[in-house]
């Protein structure tokens, strides 16, 4: 399809018969999607979980002739930095959720004027060191990035070209994982993790609480969710990345099995209650109504090996 395309790939046999498929999105393209509720408006919601099995691969099939995975660590023994630009408003990643557009409306990136609003991370850069360090392996923003290791992004806040609000995401607040396999010259036995066996991908979850719904001081609270516990920032060893991409597996973190969420006032960046702004100052702003997935990323493509979405109320 135009932007990406369906890749399936090998895994272990423990898991969905031994393949996978992933979408895998093109430089400066976007996957959007509205939420699905059976019977209920895609924006009734007041409280939503979101969580998806994401890696990052070069561009291409994400494999090399061995089946084993080319991404930002394939090659380099150290580390190796992708950036996106962070210029213009399609030199950066998106990922979060967003306000559909009225009828008629082609979608729009965030902070563009005909945008009706999205809430969610904002990175140029990709850093990843190796396949062991906690505090790298992450999307990062170069405005917020003053010590690499820290792992910082941004998350924001819009409303057409308006900036509602801006805070800095770091890595002890749940900023977003990202898989840095090593290649093949590069694994060892005490690995055990090859692209074409597993420890692939890993899950990110977002959570999103409307404060004051419809009300002219509404918000939108966020709070990071991961695999494991707070110390399992993203490492291919010790079981931190994942191996079965099933809905199934999926289902069960986005329920809070085997998760950590950054819930306390000093984990979450927002504080403990605190949200971010969704007003004009005088009334609320319509909520979003999708997933929103942009990738500015020109020699990276994201994969999504799966995601879902719960309605908690």
């Amino acid at each position: 399809m135009p932007g990406g395309f369906i890749f399936e790939k090998d895994i272990s046999s423990d898991f969905q018969g031994g393949k996978d498929k992933s979408l895998i999105i093109d430089p400066n393209y976007a996957y959007q999607v509205p939420f699905n509720f059976g019977s209920e408006a895609s924006d009734s919601w007041e409280d939503i979980k979101i969580g998806m099995f994401v890696s990052y691969v070069q561009t291409g099939a994400g494999v090399d002739s061995n089946n084993n995975a080319i991404n930002g660590n394939s090659g380099v023994t150290s580390q190796s930095t992708f950036t996106a630009g962070g210029i213009s408003v399609d030199t950066f990643n998106y990922v979060g959720i967003m306000r559909s557009g009225a009828a008629g409306d082609n979608p729009s990136l965030p902070l563009t004027t005909v945008n009706s609003g999205f809430l969610g991370l904002q990175a140029d850069k990709l850093y990843v060191y190796d396949a062991s360090t906690n505090s790298y392996n992450k999307l990062m923003h170069s405005s917020e990035s003053v010590n690499l290791s820290d792992g910082d992004a941004r998350f924001i806040a819009t409303n057409g070209a308006n900036l509602l609000e801006s805070k800095e995401f770091k890595e002890s607040q749940g900023n977003f994982n990202v898989v840095a396999l090593k290649d093949s010259a590069q694994i060892s036995s005490t690995d055990a993790c090859t692209e074409n066996t597993g420890l692939f991908c890993d899950y990110w979850g977002m959570r999103f609480q409307v404060l004051n719904k419809g009300l002219a001081n509404q918000q939108i609270r966020f709070t990071a969710s991961i695999n494991g516990t707070a110390g399992n920032q993203n490492s291919t060893t010790s079981s931190r990345g994942i191996s079965d991409p099933s809905l199934a597996n999926l289902k069960s973190l986005v329920n809070g099995v085997g998760e950590f969420s950054y819930t306390t006032s000093t984990l979450n960046m927002g504080g403990a209650t605190a949200g971010f702004q969704w007003n004009d100052g005088t009334s609320a702003y319509p909520i979003p109504d999708s997933l929103f997935f942009y990738n500015a990323f020109q020699d990276l493509r994201p994969r999504i090996h799966a995601w879902a979405i719960k309605k908690i109320s």
